[in-house]
């Protein structure tokens, strides 16, 4: 059994030996040290020698014949034939070579030059396994692929593969931008590079950052994922995943996306972005929301679908660029002073003007306002007017089942220090409030008629109203009406739209159960609230009266 194991041996050693190709070579002039012991074999002029079907050349060598090595001095140049049809020929070049018959290791040192096809490589050292066709410089390379030149430490060449792996302070220069990071991977015919690691993008028009991508310079796309952002000279565009066409200028972010407005103070965030560089246009969907940051207080919006682009006006023979902001469907504001619900939105951010169409209310202190179309005036970011055109409505709740109302064709609101001071109501006005006493109790209903009005308020509630052409008006005491009959046409009280925080603006509609103002519930309204108002104010009359 020993020697049957010592036979497999000595037959696998011999199969290895046979299939081991011998080095062949040739020059002008040849000299050997085999009377030294030692077969070392001297070659000079026109050195060649042959391997498998590498072909290297020198200006002379010292070739180890038995051991199947040699090192070869001057003018080198390795020609390394492709596998198929697919790849090209590498063709390496350098001062000095250090060849391995058993390992096919070529160490190539000083002015190393590696070509294949456009594809240069500089390097003082190079490791070059003929085997395999993979190159490893380890001391600082320099790579040229058409208009991009790559730096790093540490580098990998796969030949076959026609990708290079770099390591360590890696740099690429592009006359459209330069690139740092610490590793990237880049094919040499595709000219992809993927980035793997932090790395930084840097361009006249803006500045990248990612940790995670790739980038296409024949078509000047790429992917950025990981941390990665977008920064313009007044933008700057953040996302899971970015995707950026330089060409075009077109940026599209997907997951936690952010788009902040640097100049204007202003953000838009969602799920889904586009960014269109050159115009400045930006689109948010999918749980959209806007933010305009104040010093105590900020603007919140949701809707839909945001948008926002730039727009100019000439001001002193100069343009002047501002940004508008458009929402579409579900539109919902919070800020501490107002909120707002309504289909479509556009806030102008130079005139600080909130423009809001289809079914727009807004609500400010206790009062809710209405109409066809609402504008909203804000100076220093806070509210200081608002102009309701057509249909115009303001209520405010009086009780739990009372509401103080006020309509007209169209009406103009002030507010002062966040609250409603004063109200022009113009043509068609009409009000409806309940008088109380300085207990609160409830001792009449006031209703009003007539062409315009103006009202000034105070602590959120009427305190002098003044009529205009032809008032008509009465006071009625609390129990002869039902509450249906205390109430305008086209009465709409609209709570459940109402954000009381920022985060309910992204919730439509809550479930809020609703005053009944239908007939049969209108006249069951003596509900003991009103009958003790009513006992309240008689019993106060009869102590008047004594006195």
């Amino acid at each position: 059994m020993k020697k049957f194991t010592i036979f497999i041996l000595i037959a696998l050693f011999s199969v290895s030996a046979f299939s081991q190709k011998k080095i062949d070579f040739d020059s002008k002039y040849l000299f050997t040290t085999e009377d030294l012991g030692v077969d070392i074999k001297i070659l000079t002029d026109s050195v060649v020698f042959k391997h498998d079907n590498s072909v290297m050349y020198c200006d002379s060598a010292l070739f180890n014949y038995g051991k199947s090595y040699f090192d070869a001095f001057g003018n080198i140049k390795i020609i390394k034939p492709p596998k198929g049809e697919e790849t090209d020929t590498v063709f390496l070049y350098g001062d000095t070579l250090h060849y391995s018959g058993k390992t096919k290791q070529a160490k190539v040192r000083n002015n190393v030059i590696l070509k294949k096809d456009s594809l240069t490589l500089l390097t003082d050292s190079l490791d070059y396994d003929l085997n395999k066709n993979i190159g490893h410089y380890f001391n600082n390379g320099t790579t040229i692929n058409g208009e991009d030149t790559l730096t790093s430490v540490f580098g990998y060449y796969y030949a076959d593969d026609d990708e290079f792996f770099f390591k360590k302070n890696v740099v690429v220069k592009n006359p459209r931008f330069k690139m740092y990071s610490d590793t990237l991977k880049h094919n040499t015919v595709e000219k992809i590079t993927y980035f793997i690691g932090p790395t930084e993008i840097i361009s006249d028009s803006n500045y990248i950052y990612c940790e995670n991508g790739w980038y296409n310079h024949n078509k000047d796309v790429s992917q950025f994922n990981k941390n990665a952002y977008l920064k313009s000279k007044e933008q700057i565009l953040r996302g899971d995943s970015l995707y950026y066409d330089r060409n075009l200028g077109i940026g599209k972010a997907y997951n936690n996306v952010v788009f902040e407005d640097t100049i204007q103070n202003v953000m838009l965030l969602g799920q889904d972005g586009l960014y269109l560089e050159k115009t400045g246009y930006s689109m948010m969907t999918d749980s959209a929301l806007f933010i305009q940051a104040g010093e105590t207080d900020s603007l919140y919006m949701h809707a839909d679908t945001l948008e926002s682009y730039k727009d100019s006006i000439l001001l002193n023979e100069k343009y002047e660029v501002y940004r508008i902001i458009r929402a579409f469907k579900h539109v919902k504001t919070f800020k501490t002073d107002f909120q707002s619900k309504c289909d479509s939105l556009v806030y102008n951010l130079k005139d600080s003007v909130i423009e809001m169409h289809i079914n727009p209310v807004m609500w400010s202190d206790s009062n809710q306002l209405s109409a066809d179309y609402i504008e909203i005036l804000t100076k220093k970011n806070e509210i200081d007017r608002v102009d309701l055109k057509n249909k115009a409505f303001i209520i405010s709740q009086s009780d739990s089942i009372r509401f103080d109302q006020i309509f007209g064709t169209n009406m103009i609101a002030y507010v002062d220090d966040k609250k409603l001071s004063q109200i022009d109501v113009i043509e068609n006005g009409k009000s409806i409030y309940f008088i109380r006493d300085d207990d609160k109790r409830l001792i009449g209903v006031n209703f009003i008629e007539c062409a315009d009005m103006e009202i000034y308020m105070k602590n959120s509630t009427v305190d002098k109203i003044w009529f205009f052409d032809k008032p008509v008006g009465k006071i009625h005491p609390p129990l002869t009406l039902s509450i249906e009959k205390t109430i305008l046409p086209d009465f709409k009280w609209d709570i459940e739209y109402r954000a009381t925080k920022k985060e309910d603006i992204f919730i439509w509609k809550k479930e809020i159960k609703k005053q009944d103002f239908s007939s049969e519930k209108s006249e069951k309204e003596n509900t003991k609230e009103d009958i003790d108002s009513q006992k309240d104010n008689s019993s106060k009359g009869v102590k008047k009266e004594r006195m």
